[in-house]
């Protein structure tokens, strides 16, 4: 037995070993993270699937929540044919294990042990230690043994196995994320001619680019269909495009939940631009407030977790928070600060916006604020007053329903 350690990314990357161990010839393979992010899995399906070609038996043990885990990509790996046991992480029962074990009936086999968390970032550049542990054939009864010590945690009292109809069932009452996998809304680059705001007319309507704006959606998103119609839009830099903006009549019943297909992706973690109406009680001179639904739903246009700290406040209280560069703008006094210093704050209710630049800003309860991420550390946000012509183009596009927040919003 052989005992190694490795600092990350100074030596190597978690990544790079599972993605090269997964390619080789091994008879079983168990992956165990808790707080499983759908980029980390995203990264490593590929390998997945090479070693799923060479028929090899790969079991993993999840802990899984509703802010970092979707049904889709479960169902992306669940569709390779890995077998998931899975733990509801909660405020009171938290399965955190990282470790990773590679078996082979005739030849080396290998433990390895990280304190990195199952991230694109966990697995890559983040900075943390990783054991590894090799067997060589004559060692075979020392690594079952070891193998049996970690199996012995799961239970059938704290782990399930995970099939395609529980996967629905966590995903319908909210355990996990759910996914929008078609977009309803145009994306930026053909709402505004690809991103060139020197042309004054786009041309978009569904029948050139032949896309379907159907969207099917899970629990806590309802979405509403309104008739055609065409109208003109006074772009916040002040042209005016002509837009044909597909609506169509609105349904009585809300609709159904479905199972979103893995083959139009489109999800929450593509979007770059928030719309949102927002209540005057959740307005401060210096502070607009989010509901905290959609730090789930768009954790990667916040990058939350990965990007917040903890702080305690005057109070004692702890709140997340992240550094950022605000552009403000307001669309009907043309009023524009550039690069001011401002903070993202996560609390139990909200997630709110805060920069002392704001105050230079009249900002109402029927205005419409539009979030756009320019970096990951720049936002712009756009202030769209309630009496200007774009007030209503923008509602139009604020149809999905988030819980815990009466008002709809529109991403893009």
């Amino acid at each position: 037995m052989d005992i190694k350690f490795y600092n990350q990314p100074k030596d190597t990357r978690i990544y790079d070993i599972l993605s090269q161990r997964l390619k080789e010839d091994f008879n079983k393979v168990w992956i165990c993270a808790g707080f499983v992010k759908d980029s980390a899995i995203d990264m490593l399906l590929p390998d997945i699937e090479i070693a799923r070609k060479n028929n090899t038996i790969i079991e993993c043990i999840f802990g899984l929540d509703n802010k970092n885990t979707s049904k889709d990509m479960l169902l992306k790996l669940l569709n390779t044919g890995c077998k998931i046991r899975y733990h509801l992480n909660d405020d009171d029962s938290k399965f955190e294990t990282r470790a990773y074990l590679f078996e082979r009936d005739a030849g080396d086999s290998y433990i390895y042990i990280s304190g990195s968390k199952f991230s694109e970032g966990g697995l890559t550049d983040n900075m943390a230690l990783i054991q590894e542990v090799s067997y060589n054939q004559s060692e075979k009864k020392e690594f079952n043994k070891a193998r049996v010590v970690l199996e012995s945690g799961f239970t059938d009292e704290d782990f399930e196995y995970l099939s395609e109809e529980k996967l629905i069932e966590l995903a319908r009452s909210g355990e996990i994320l759910a996914r929008i996998t078609e977009r309803k809304i145009p994306s930026i680059s053909e709402l505004y001619n690809g991103g060139n705001t020197e042309v004054g007319v786009n041309e978009y309507n569904d029948e050139d680019t032949k896309t379907d704006y159907k969207a099917l959606v899970d629990k806590d998103i309802d979405i509403a269909f309104e008739d055609s119609e065409s109208v003109i839009v006074q772009h916040s830099f002040g042209e005016e495009i002509e837009q044909q903006l597909k609506k169509k009549s609105k349904t009585e019943d809300k609709v159904t939940s479905k199972i979103l297909s893995q083959e139009k992706e489109a999800d929450f973690d593509a979007m770059t631009t928030l719309i949102i109406p927002i209540s005057k009680a959740n307005l401060k001179s210096d502070e607009i407030k989010l509901p905290t639904a959609v730090t789930t739903l768009m954790n990667k246009f916040f990058g939350y977790p990965d990007d917040f700290h903890a702080v305690p406040n005057e109070k004692g209280e702890i709140k997340e928070t992240k550094e950022i560069e605000l552009e403000i703008f307001e669309n009907v006094g043309k009023k524009t600060l550039e690069s001011c210093k401002g903070q993202l704050v996560v609390s139990p209710k909200f997630l709110s916006i805060k920069s002392d630049s704001l105050k230079d800003f009249e900002m109402d309860g029927e205005d419409i604020y539009r979030i756009i991420k320019n970096d990951s550390n720049k936002y712009r946000c756009e202030i769209i007053k309630n009496e200007s012509s774009e007030h209503q183009v923008w509602s139009d596009f604020c149809t999905v329903s988030v819980k815990g927040y009466s008002k709809k919003i529109g991403v893009m």
